[in-house]
């Protein structure tokens, strides 16, 4: 269902869809608007508001990629996860630039759900994708007189036709609050991904067990499956992976446990052409520290075509990812 992002002219019929306002995909936003280090890992072009709760925003999804394309003998498609991390820019950039939130902010993905409605729609053409999404804030949380929560809805396009929806839960955290409190936590220094070992914590898996090429890319170590489904280890080598980890994160992001519940649904359907993800829904309830073993654990939903991850650190539950096939 369409979303208007304007009210109808007059003599139009409310039924008929909100026309898609201007854009540039010509070039991408300040790389430091969507806290990414490299160039090559920005793929938001463009974002202009609406009002003050709505904005629109461009980004442009590359038909090659070191990270996201990496699925060799799969139909030609855009990743899921590619258009997880534009969204992820999208919200990044707009707190930044429509919500006035300063530079030195760190934000944290507490929860996001991407639902995609037309699977075809996925599909590489000639030209990289253009990805249109019409985001709008439904949620600001305040303490102590700062933005402290924003919650995110989008609705998707991508080359113009109807994609699905995205919604994104994100806490907003002065940056040097937050190297405070992830201290206090800690009881001391915080170490991030670039200073620590990227061995295997175990048996490393064959990337091609979960349709991958280069190891970097291959996110679990030491599975095992079992009657109820599979576990593993969530591996230190995707801290050299310059696509999960572009800047020195000190905690396991989203987007790492994301990719591993996709793994781990790989092992689980052991398909020779997996299904596509259609839809993606995890909740990221604590930091996981880097220098912990993260636990993962993979088994079929009761649902159809579903599957469940949980990822536990120090007997805590960390994340809940669910992720359904088409």
């Amino acid at each position: 269902m369409e979303i208007l992002t304007q009210p109808p002219a007059a003599g139009t019929s409310p039924a008929e869809p909100a026309p898609m306002l201007d854009v540039d995909y010509d070039r991408t936003v300040s790389r430091a608007m969507v806290h990414r280090w490299s160039l090559s890992e920005v793929f938001l072009t463009d974002s202009r508001p609406v009002d003050e709760t709505r904005f629109v925003a461009a980004a442009q999804l590359p038909l090659s990629h070191a990270y996201f394309g990496d699925h060799p003998g799969l139909p030609a498609a855009h990743d899921p996860l590619l258009v997880l991390e534009a969204c992820r820019q999208a919200v990044t950039n707009a707190a930044h630039v429509h919500h006035d939130l300063p530079a030195s902010t760190t934000f944290m993905v507490t929860s996001w759900m991407l639902d995609i409605a037309d699977q075809d729609a996925m599909a590489h053409g000639v030209r990289p994708g253009s990805l249109y999404i019409e985001g709008e804030v439904t949620t600001r949380q305040k303490r102590g007189g700062r933005l402290r929560r924003l919650v995110f809805e989008m609705d998707l396009r991508l080359d113009g036709r109807p994609l699905g929806r995205l919604s994104m839960d994100v806490s907003c955290t002065p940056t040097d609050q937050y190297h405070a409190l992830r201290g206090m936590q800690r009881g001391g220094e915080v170490p991030n991904a670039f200073a620590l070992p990227a061995d295997p914590a175990a048996e490393p898996l064959d990337p091609a067990r979960v349709h991958r090429r280069d190891p970097v890319n291959s996110v679990l170590d030491g599975v095992v499956h079992t009657d109820e489904g599979v576990e593993a280890l969530l591996s230190p080598r995707s801290f050299r992976n310059r696509s999960m980890y572009d800047h020195p994160y000190d905690h396991v992001p989203a987007m790492v446990f994301s990719e591993a519940a996709r793994q781990i649904t790989h092992l689980l359907t052991a398909e020779e052409t997996p299904r596509p993800v259609v839809r993606l829904d995890g909740e990221f309830r604590k930091f996981a520290e880097l220098d912990a073993p993260v636990a993962l654990a993979g088994a079929p939903a009761p649902e159809p075509d579903t599957y469940r991850l949980t990822a536990v650190q120090q007997d805590d539950v960390v994340a809940d990812i669910t992720v359904v096939l088409g």
